[in-house]
C-alpha cells in the first residue's frame, strides 16, 4: 500500500487526522513518478548490458565463422542485429533519461501528466519493437536453418517437423519475453497511470 492509499485510509477511519494540502499531494505524487521513470530508465540500462554480455557470448568469432560458412544471408543478420538493437536500445535509454528529467522538474500538474502520458506511450513503443526484433530474428533464424540444409534426403515432412518444433518453441520464447515486459514494466506503468489519475482528481 503506498502513501496515498495510507492517507487516504486514515483519512476514512479518523476525522481528527491531520489534513494535507493539495500542493502537498502533489509533490508526494510528483516525487513518485520521477521514482517510477527512474527505474524504468535503470531496468532499461541493465536490460542494455545484459542482452550484449549475451551477444559476447553467443556470438563469439568461432560461431561467427561457422554462419559464414554456412548462409549470408544469416550471417548478415547476425553481423548487424548486435548494432541495430544497441541502436534502439540506446536511444529509448537516452528517451526514458530525457522523461525522467522532465519529470523531475515539471512545473505544473499539467505538465506532470503530460510527462506521464509520454513516458507510458514511449514505454509501450519500447516494448512492441523489442518484441518486432525478435521475431523477426526469429523468423530469419528458421528461414536459414531451412534453406542451409543440402541434404535431398528429406522429406517434407521433416521440414514441417522442424517448422512445426521451431514454432512451438518460438511460441513458449515469445511468450515468456512478453510475460516479462508486461510484468516488470507493466507494474511501473500502472503506477505511473495511478499517480495521472489522482492528479486528475485534484485538478477536478
Amino acid at each position: 500500500m503506498n502513501e496515498l492509499d495510507l492517507l487516504k485510509k486514515h483519512w476514512n477511519a479518523n476525522q481528527n487526522f491531520p489534513k494535507i494540502s493539495k500542493d502537498e499531494i502533489k509533490k508526494m505524487i510528483h516525487k513518485k513518478s520521477s521514482s517510477i521513470v527512474m527505474w524504468i530508465f535503470i531496468i532499461s540500462v541493465i536490460e542494455f548490458l545484459c542482452l550484449n554480455l549475451a551477444s559476447f557470448f553467443l556470438f563469439n568469432e568461432e560461431s561467427t565463422d561457422l554462419q559464414e560458412k554456412n548462409n549470408p544471408i544469416f550471417e548478415l543478420i547476425v553481423n548487424n542485429i548486435d548494432y541495430l538493437s544497441g541502436f534502439i536500445s540506446l536511444v529509448f535509454i537516452f528517451l526514458f533519461y530525457t522523461k525522467y528529467r522532465k519529470i523531475c522538474v515539471a512545473d505544473s500538474t499539467k505538465n506532470l501528466m503530460k510527462q506521464i502520458l509520454q513516458t507510458k506511450r514511449m514505454v509501450n513503443y519500447y516494448i512492441a519493437i523489442n518484441i518486432s526484433l525478435i521475431s523477426i530474428l526469429s523468423l530469419f533464424a528458421i528461414i536459414s536453418i531451412l534453406s542451409s540444409d543440402a541434404d535431398t534426403s528429406h522429406s517434407w515432412k521433416y521440414y514441417t517437423y522442424i517448422l512445426g518444433l521451431f514454432t512451438f518453441l518460438f511460441l513458449i520464447f515469445f511468450v515468456i519475453i512478453w510475460l516479462y515486459y508486461r510484468v516488470v514494466y507493466g507494474i511501473l506503468t500502472k503506477r505511473l497511470m495511478k499517480n495521472y489519475q489522482e492528479l486528475e482528481k485534484i485538478e477536478n
